[in-house]
Protein backbone atom coordinates (compact mmCIF):
# COMPACT_ATOMS: atom_id res chain seq x y z
CA UNK A 1 0.00 0.00 0.00
CA UNK A 2 2.25 2.99 -1.48
CA UNK A 3 2.32 6.53 0.25
CA UNK A 4 2.69 9.39 -1.76
CA UNK A 5 3.35 13.18 -0.39
CA UNK A 6 3.22 15.64 -3.00
CA UNK A 7 4.53 18.88 -2.50
CA UNK A 8 2.55 19.01 0.98
CA UNK A 9 3.22 22.29 3.86
CA UNK A 10 1.75 22.49 6.87
CA UNK A 11 1.30 25.83 8.46
CA UNK A 12 -0.01 25.99 12.07
CA UNK A 13 -2.90 29.13 12.86
CA UNK A 14 -2.41 29.56 9.13
CA UNK A 15 -3.91 33.29 8.50
CA UNK A 16 -3.22 34.33 12.02
CA UNK A 17 -0.05 36.79 13.60
CA UNK A 18 1.26 33.42 14.79
CA UNK A 19 0.97 31.40 11.99
CA UNK A 20 4.23 29.01 12.15
CA UNK A 21 5.35 26.45 8.82
CA UNK A 22 6.60 23.20 10.17
CA UNK A 23 6.82 21.20 6.92
CA UNK A 24 7.04 22.79 3.58
CA UNK A 25 6.66 21.11 -0.11
CA UNK A 26 7.61 17.18 0.87
CA UNK A 27 7.42 15.30 -1.41
CA UNK A 28 7.82 11.83 -0.81
CA UNK A 29 7.04 8.39 -1.99
CA UNK A 30 6.69 5.25 0.47
CA UNK A 31 6.67 2.07 -1.55
CA UNK A 32 4.87 -0.48 -0.27
CA UNK A 33 7.06 -3.05 2.57
CA UNK A 34 9.50 -0.21 2.70
CA UNK A 35 10.94 -0.12 6.47
CA UNK A 36 11.85 3.60 6.73
CA UNK A 37 13.82 5.54 9.29
CA UNK A 38 12.68 9.26 9.59
CA UNK A 39 14.97 11.37 11.39
CA UNK A 40 15.87 15.12 12.37
CA UNK A 41 16.73 17.40 14.98
CA UNK A 42 14.09 18.05 17.54
CA UNK A 43 11.68 20.62 15.35
CA UNK A 44 12.48 19.08 12.45
CA UNK A 45 9.15 18.52 11.33
CA UNK A 46 9.03 14.56 11.92
CA UNK A 47 6.20 14.24 14.22
CA UNK A 48 4.20 16.87 11.27
CA UNK A 49 4.82 14.88 8.90
CA UNK A 50 3.66 11.60 10.01
CA UNK A 51 0.46 13.03 11.11
CA UNK A 52 -0.39 13.40 7.43
CA UNK A 53 -0.08 10.11 6.67
CA UNK A 54 -3.69 8.80 8.12
CA UNK A 55 -5.18 12.10 8.09
CA UNK A 56 -4.66 13.31 11.27
CA UNK A 57 -3.53 16.60 9.92
CA UNK A 58 -4.48 17.93 6.19
CA UNK A 59 -1.91 19.76 4.38
CA UNK A 60 -1.86 23.36 3.75
CA UNK A 61 -1.13 22.86 0.49
CA UNK A 62 -0.45 19.90 -1.20
CA UNK A 63 -2.17 16.33 -1.29
CA UNK A 64 -1.19 13.01 0.48
CA UNK A 65 -2.26 9.79 -1.37
CA UNK A 66 -2.87 6.43 0.30
CA UNK A 67 -3.19 3.24 -2.08
CA UNK A 68 -4.28 5.56 -4.47
CA UNK A 69 -6.73 7.76 -2.31
CA UNK A 70 -6.54 11.50 -1.64
CA UNK A 71 -7.32 12.39 1.88
CA UNK A 72 -9.64 14.74 2.63
CA UNK A 73 -11.46 14.10 -1.55
CA UNK A 74 -15.25 13.42 -1.53
CA UNK A 75 -15.71 9.86 -1.31
CA UNK A 76 -12.43 8.67 0.73
CA UNK A 77 -13.18 6.84 3.60
CA UNK A 78 -10.88 8.19 6.31
CA UNK A 79 -12.00 5.57 9.10
CA UNK A 80 -11.17 3.12 6.58
CA UNK A 81 -7.51 5.00 5.98
CA UNK A 82 -6.93 5.35 9.52
CA UNK A 83 -7.52 1.42 9.99
CA UNK A 84 -4.65 0.52 7.38
CA UNK A 85 -2.25 3.36 8.28
CA UNK A 86 -2.01 2.60 12.00
CA UNK A 87 -0.58 5.26 14.09
CA UNK A 88 1.53 4.81 17.68
CA UNK A 89 2.80 7.92 19.57
CA UNK A 90 5.07 8.30 22.12
CA UNK A 91 4.20 6.82 25.53
CA UNK A 92 1.13 5.08 23.88
CA UNK A 93 0.61 3.12 27.08
CA UNK A 94 -0.82 7.00 28.52
CA UNK A 95 -3.79 6.20 26.39
CA UNK A 96 -4.48 2.27 27.82
CA UNK A 97 -8.16 2.61 29.81
CA UNK A 98 -9.62 -0.62 29.95
CA UNK A 99 -9.73 -2.59 32.78
CA UNK A 100 -7.88 -5.80 31.30
CA UNK A 101 -5.68 -6.09 28.88
CA UNK A 102 -7.49 -8.23 26.80
CA UNK A 103 -10.46 -5.76 26.80
CA UNK A 104 -7.73 -3.06 25.88
CA UNK A 105 -6.91 -4.60 22.71
CA UNK A 106 -9.91 -5.21 21.82
CA UNK A 107 -11.27 -1.54 21.95
CA UNK A 108 -10.43 -0.68 18.18
CA UNK A 109 -11.71 -3.95 16.23
CA UNK A 110 -15.08 -3.77 18.39
CA UNK A 111 -15.39 0.24 17.11
CA UNK A 112 -15.27 -1.83 13.55
CA UNK A 113 -18.61 -2.90 14.43
CA UNK A 114 -16.79 -6.46 14.57
CA UNK A 115 -18.41 -8.67 17.32
CA UNK A 116 -17.37 -9.19 20.58
CA UNK A 117 -15.85 -12.21 19.78
CA UNK A 118 -14.37 -11.20 16.68
CA UNK A 119 -12.62 -8.33 18.41
CA UNK A 120 -10.92 -10.66 21.02
CA UNK A 121 -9.62 -13.33 18.74
CA UNK A 122 -8.55 -9.96 16.94
CA UNK A 123 -6.77 -8.94 20.04
CA UNK A 124 -5.17 -12.42 20.87
CA UNK A 125 -3.31 -12.73 17.91
CA UNK A 126 -2.01 -8.92 18.68
CA UNK A 127 -1.10 -9.62 21.95
CA UNK A 128 0.80 -12.80 20.67
CA UNK A 129 2.53 -10.85 17.86
CA UNK A 130 3.92 -8.45 20.49
CA UNK A 131 5.06 -11.64 22.67
CA UNK A 132 2.14 -11.63 25.36
CA UNK A 133 0.32 -14.78 26.09
CA UNK A 134 -3.22 -15.57 27.14
CA UNK A 135 -1.65 -15.12 30.94
CA UNK A 136 -1.64 -11.20 30.60
CA UNK A 137 -5.16 -11.46 28.97
CA UNK A 138 -7.08 -10.91 32.56
CA UNK A 139 -4.67 -8.65 34.20
CA UNK A 140 -4.55 -5.10 34.45
CA UNK A 141 -3.14 -2.94 32.07
CA UNK A 142 -1.70 -0.26 34.33
CA UNK A 143 0.05 -3.53 36.70
CA UNK A 144 2.09 -4.39 34.06
CA UNK A 145 6.10 -3.33 33.76
CA UNK A 146 6.70 -0.59 31.70
CA UNK A 147 7.81 -2.19 28.74
CA UNK A 148 4.75 -4.56 28.65
CA UNK A 149 2.32 -1.88 29.06
CA UNK A 150 3.79 -0.15 25.64
CA UNK A 151 3.42 -3.99 24.16
CA UNK A 152 0.01 -3.87 25.12
CA UNK A 153 -0.49 -0.42 23.30
CA UNK A 154 1.33 -1.57 20.41
CA UNK A 155 -0.96 -4.63 20.18
CA UNK A 156 -3.86 -2.16 20.27
CA UNK A 157 -3.30 -0.66 16.66
CA UNK A 158 -2.21 -4.21 15.46
CA UNK A 159 -5.40 -5.19 16.06
CA UNK A 160 -7.00 -3.52 13.82
CA UNK A 161 -4.34 -4.96 11.05
CA UNK A 162 -3.11 -1.91 9.34
CA UNK A 163 -1.08 -2.38 6.93
CA UNK A 164 0.97 0.36 7.26
CA UNK A 165 2.58 0.79 11.18
CA UNK A 166 3.95 4.33 12.13
CA UNK A 167 6.10 4.62 14.86
CA UNK A 168 6.76 7.90 16.75
CA UNK A 169 9.69 7.35 19.12
CA UNK A 170 8.33 3.58 20.30
CA UNK A 171 10.97 3.02 22.57
CA UNK A 172 11.09 7.02 24.32
CA UNK A 173 11.12 6.36 28.24
CA UNK A 174 12.12 2.27 27.95
CA UNK A 175 15.28 0.95 29.19
CA UNK A 176 17.88 -0.71 27.21
CA UNK A 177 15.92 -4.18 27.24
CA UNK A 178 12.23 -2.48 26.83
CA UNK A 179 13.64 -0.73 23.80
CA UNK A 180 15.18 -3.73 22.63
CA UNK A 181 12.62 -6.14 22.77
CA UNK A 182 9.54 -3.41 20.82
CA UNK A 183 12.07 -2.89 18.31
CA UNK A 184 12.68 -6.95 17.69
CA UNK A 185 9.18 -7.29 17.67
CA UNK A 186 8.31 -4.20 15.54
CA UNK A 187 10.85 -5.62 13.07
CA UNK A 188 9.35 -9.35 13.01
CA UNK A 189 5.96 -7.81 12.43
CA UNK A 190 7.93 -6.23 9.33
CA UNK A 191 9.03 -9.19 8.27
CA UNK A 192 6.82 -11.53 8.47
CA UNK A 193 3.66 -10.03 7.34
CA UNK A 194 5.41 -7.88 5.16
CA UNK A 195 3.70 -4.47 6.60
CA UNK A 196 5.30 -1.01 5.89
CA UNK A 197 7.11 0.49 8.50
CA UNK A 198 8.04 4.27 9.68
CA UNK A 199 10.74 4.60 12.43
CA UNK A 200 10.67 8.05 13.98
CA UNK A 201 13.72 7.65 15.98
CA UNK A 202 16.51 10.03 17.55
CA UNK A 203 18.47 7.02 18.03
CA UNK A 204 20.80 6.56 15.31
CA UNK A 205 21.44 2.98 15.82
CA UNK A 206 18.15 1.59 15.60
CA UNK A 207 17.57 3.24 12.57
CA UNK A 208 20.67 1.57 11.04
CA UNK A 209 19.76 -1.82 12.03
CA UNK A 210 16.31 -1.97 11.41
CA UNK A 211 15.48 0.63 7.89
CA UNK A 212 16.30 -0.17 4.66
CA UNK A 213 15.70 3.08 3.65
CA UNK A 214 16.36 6.84 5.69
CA UNK A 215 15.12 10.25 5.33
CA UNK A 216 16.50 12.66 7.00
CA UNK A 217 14.87 16.20 7.90
CA UNK A 218 15.81 20.08 8.48
CA UNK A 219 14.32 23.06 8.96
CA UNK A 220 10.82 21.22 8.04
CA UNK A 221 12.01 20.05 4.64
CA UNK A 222 13.65 16.52 3.43
CA UNK A 223 17.33 17.33 3.46
CA UNK A 224 18.47 14.03 2.23
CA UNK A 225 17.16 10.33 1.62
CA UNK A 226 18.73 6.93 0.81
CA UNK A 227 20.09 4.08 2.47
CA UNK A 228 21.27 4.14 5.79
CA UNK A 229 24.66 3.30 4.35
CA UNK A 230 24.40 5.90 2.15
CA UNK A 231 23.14 8.20 4.90
CA UNK A 232 25.62 7.70 7.92
CA UNK A 233 28.34 8.15 6.03
CA UNK A 234 27.38 11.83 6.28
CA UNK A 235 29.06 12.24 9.71
CA UNK A 236 29.93 15.52 9.52
CA UNK A 237 27.12 16.98 7.34
CA UNK A 238 25.07 15.16 10.16
CA UNK A 239 26.92 16.55 13.02
CA UNK A 240 26.22 19.81 11.42
CA UNK A 241 22.25 19.49 11.26
CA UNK A 242 22.79 18.33 15.22
CA UNK A 243 22.53 14.57 14.63
CA UNK A 244 25.00 11.45 15.24
CA UNK A 245 25.81 8.79 13.71
CA UNK A 246 25.90 5.17 14.83
CA UNK A 247 29.39 4.47 17.23
CA UNK A 248 30.82 2.31 14.07
CA UNK A 249 30.19 4.72 11.96
CA UNK A 250 31.37 7.29 13.39
CA UNK A 251 34.80 5.48 14.03
CA UNK A 252 35.18 4.44 10.62
CA UNK A 253 34.52 8.13 9.60
CA UNK A 254 37.99 9.36 11.85
CA UNK A 255 39.70 6.24 10.75
CA UNK A 256 38.98 7.68 7.13
CA UNK A 257 39.64 10.59 8.23
CA UNK A 258 43.32 10.02 9.53
CA UNK A 259 44.25 7.96 5.97
CA UNK A 260 43.18 4.72 6.85
CA UNK A 261 42.02 3.53 3.67
CA UNK A 262 38.78 1.57 4.65
CA UNK A 263 34.65 2.05 3.67
CA UNK A 264 33.51 4.65 5.54
CA UNK A 265 30.26 3.19 5.59
CA UNK A 266 29.73 0.17 7.68
CA UNK A 267 27.00 -0.05 9.93
CA UNK A 268 27.80 -3.01 12.24
CA UNK A 269 30.90 -4.10 14.24
CA UNK A 270 31.62 -7.37 12.24
CA UNK A 271 32.36 -4.74 9.34
CA UNK A 272 34.43 -2.40 10.72
CA UNK A 273 36.26 -5.41 12.04
CA UNK A 274 36.65 -6.57 8.79
CA UNK A 275 37.52 -3.46 7.24
CA UNK A 276 40.49 -2.78 9.66
CA UNK A 277 42.32 -6.26 10.05
CA UNK A 278 42.05 -5.86 5.96
CA UNK A 279 43.65 -2.30 6.33
CA UNK A 280 46.38 -4.33 8.89
CA UNK A 281 47.04 -7.04 6.89
CA UNK A 282 47.88 -4.87 3.53
CA UNK A 283 49.96 -2.57 6.39
CA UNK A 284 51.98 -6.02 7.11
CA UNK A 285 51.47 -5.62 10.67
CA UNK A 286 48.60 -8.74 11.37
CA UNK A 287 49.11 -11.68 9.11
Amino acid sequence: MPIVLEGITHTYLAGTPMAVTAIEDINLTIADGTFLGLIGATGSGKSTLVQHLNGLLRPTRGRVIVDGQVIGDKGTDLREIRRRVGLVFQYPEYQLFEETVLADVSYGPRNLGLSPEEARQRARKALRLVGLSANFEERSPFALSGGQMRRVALAGVLAMEPRVLILDEPAAGLDPRGRDEILAYVAKLHRELGITVILVSHNMEDIARYADRVVVMSRGQIWRQGTPREIFALGRELADLGLGVPPVSQLAIRLVEQGWNIRRDVLTVDEAEEEIIGQLRRNGRVR
